[in-house]
């Protein structure tokens, strides 16, 4: 066994025990087909079983029909009809032997505000959540979930913040607004007696003005108790908070001391997690929160091996989440969940090719999307060599990790890595192919992973100023940077460099901890004061900055430009450039204006050379353009060009 053993020890909470101590949380993720699931739910969930995964919780399950439910392709318990699809669900997770759970909520009101119930059908919503828990257990689930969490019916009624209905019974006082889901627990156990588990999962803060801290989620926690819980599940803030809850500047483990309070105070198992990526952190929630189970969200959705992986110690091959937020980005447009790390995840897989059908596939270039195809027609059963022209594999991706809080993507890189080899693909760095040797390998398929240019703007003057570089250079060598810095183009490449570059004499936040423990206030705000003498102002054409960043991010980056005090000019005419800065005329202040800069970085692209595809012509009988040199900028987008790709000929 490994020093991750704690993990693997069995759990227990009603009565029910789990083969290991990892749970995977409901997630949203959009893939039922009018209340039921999809055969790509099944499979995803079927997935995770398969890779260890000890306890599984599916949902959010609708238990109201509402007309005015946000949540697309979410799965449902309303009615006696959507038995037999959760019975197939139930039994996909079980019959590898995980415990099957699912949450439910009435989905009216789902994380709106302005929602107010309407008093007269209060008794029936909640009604609803007993009925949607027996359906549960005739469809074979070992225990249902109740939603205190994340906007959720019951979540509005117990907040302060939300709850200002004055609804007689309902609104008034902790024990009024407990009232609501400790009738639908009642409800529930009226179904279900003590033949299925009941657990509810909780905010350990609201983290909102005017919300509840972690008294009141104790309060929560020890009314449910009382009322009859087998568990409790203890989570983050609400979607609401303005506090980062899903990107990487939240770190691990930010909120076990909050889940240990509340697991001291309550005498049944507690779930806890939050952005928990590998083992090591995995165990040390265990240790720290008094969990009984660990929540893995995202770890699982990016690698549903992850359970496996660990038990052998085989951290190198764990896929670690990069907190990209693309998987909430598509829920919340309305969309199937996708991964940017895992482009299987919520699809079809791609077939495997019969060996008899194998074929000889050259991969030219080694960051995201040659690694990806490469894999990817491994998976097929090609014979697949693959070569990079730097003396390492990751190209812009192992860049990236070298930003200010980025070091993460790194990790997903090299676990890339170590899959290409373990897939048997041949791996050739520090060679520069050409079309002349393509042509002598005999390929069937050539990949061009190449990349593409860096662009530049045409601005009169900027080739006079004495220090300009592409947003490249920057990620090869940050050091050269001075100290009065404008970016040309206000994308998510220029919010992610005006960040890494304004964070420089930043404290880290392991920093900060050690002066808010053993230091005091003074001292605290001197570190966090801003160098004056640095600036970093963000210029950009039209639009908005951070544009293309997904919405579940972008909020939080912006949070960041504003703390470190990047300028940000949104409406810029570019007139000049001379050896004092960027001449430009604002838009927003009908004034012209010099940006003092003694560099100067555009950050305004790509741009593929058409010229390639034409001198690989006739290399091979197929040839496939992927990644930046088809205009795809960003990691995930550059992985599923390719993952789409090599589908495309499957």
């Amino acid at each position: 066994m490994t020093s991750f053993a704690p993990l693997f020890s069995k759990g227990r909470f009603g009565k029910i025990e789990t083969v290991n101590r990892i749970a995977m949380p409901a997630i949203h993720l959009g893939l039922a087909v009018e209340g039921r699931p999809s055969e790509a739910m099944l499979r995803f969930y079927e997935q995770r079983a398969i890779g260890g995964a000890g306890t599984i919780t599916v949902g959010v399950c609708n238990t109201w029909t509402s007309p005015d439910s946000r949540l697309v392709g979410a799965l449902s318990l309303c009615e006696d009809d959507h038995i037999a699809g959760m019975s197939d669900l139930a039994s996909s997770i079980k019959k590898h032997g995980a415990v099957a759970g699912v949450q439910i909520s009435p989905l009216v009101g789902y994380n709106d505000p302005r929602w107010a119930p309407d008093v007269a059908e209060i008794g029936d919503i909640i009604s609803s959540i007993g009925l949607a828990a027996g359906r549960a257990m005739r469809a074979g689930f070992d225990f249902v979930e109740l939603m205190l969490s994340g906007g959720a019916l019951l979540s509005l009624f117990v907040s302060p913040v939300h709850n200002r209905w004055n609804i007689k019974g309902y609104s008034d006082g902790w024990d009024e607004r407990l009232a609501a889901p400790l009738e639908a627990l009642d409800a529930a156990r009226k179904e279900v007696g003590d033949r299925l588990a009941i657990t509810a999962r909780i905010h350990c803060h609201e983290f909102i003005e005017g919300g509840y801290g972690i008294e009141g989620a104790i309060i929560i926690a020890r009314a449910l108790v009382d009322g009859g819980i087998d568990a409790i599940n203890v989570t983050g803030a609400g979607h609401r908070t303005s506090l980062p809850q899903l990107t990487a500047q939240i770190p691990a483990l930010a909120f076990s001391h909050m889940a240990e309070r509340i697991s001291n105070k309550v005498d049944v198992p507690v779930f806890y997690g939050g952005r928990l990526r590998t083992p090591s952190q995995a165990v040390e929630a265990l240790a720290t929160s008094g969990a009984e189970l660990v929540n893995m969200g995202r770890a699982l959705l990016v690698d549903p091996e992850w359970p496996k992986k660990a038990a052998n110690g085989d951290t190198d091959g764990i896929v670690t989440c990069m907190a990209c937020g693309s998987c909430f980005d598509r829920v919340f447009s309305k969309k199937p969940v996708r991964c940017s790390l895992n482009p299987e995840a919520g699809a079809d897989p791609i077939p495997a090719t019969p060996n008899t059908a194998t074929g000889k596939v050259v991969v030219i270039g080694g960051g995201p999307a040659g690694m990806q195809a490469a894999l990817s027609c491994a998976s097929m059963g090609h014979n697949v060599t693959l070569y990079e022209q730097r003396d390492s594999l990751g190209g812009l991706w192992a860049f990236i990790s070298r930003l200010h809080g980025r070091s993460e993507l790194g990790d997903s890189c090299r676990a890339f890595a170590n899959h290409l080899h373990r897939a048997g693909v041949h791996v050739h760095t520090g060679v520069e192919i050409t079309p002349r040797k393509i042509a002598k390998l005999g390929a069937d398929i050539i990949v061009l992973a190449i990349g593409a240019r860096p662009h530049h703007p045409d601005i009169p003057g900027i080739e006079s100023h004495p220090h300009v570089m592409h947003a490249d250079d920057v990620l090869e060598n940050s050091s050269v940077v001075g100290d009065k810095v404008a970016i040309i183009g206000a994308g998510g490449a220029g919010v992610e460099l005006a960040i890494h570059l304004a964070s420089r004499s930043q404290p880290s936040l392991e920093a900060l901890g050690f002066l808010a423990r053993f230091g005091n206030e003074e001292w605290l705000g001197q570190a966090l004061e801003r160098d004056k003498e640095r600036q970093v102002t963000l210029l950009k054409r039209r639009g908005y900055a951070g544009k293309g960043l997904g919405r579940s991010i972008r909020w939080t980056m912006m949070q960041d430009l504003d703390r470190l005090g990047v300028r940000i000019i949104d409406r810029t005419t570019f007139e000049s450039v001379s050896q004092r800065g960027v001449h430009i005329f604002n838009g927003r202040t009908d004034e012209r204006e010099i940006i003092e800069a003694n560099t100067i970085i555009t950050a305004t692209g790509y741009k593929p050379d058409p010229t390639v595809l034409t001198a690989f012509e006739g290399c091979a009988k197929k040839i496939l353009v992927v990644g930046n040199a088809d205009n795809v900028v960003d990691i995930g987008a550059a992985i599923a060009s390719a993952w789409e790709a090599v589908r495309a000929i499957s």
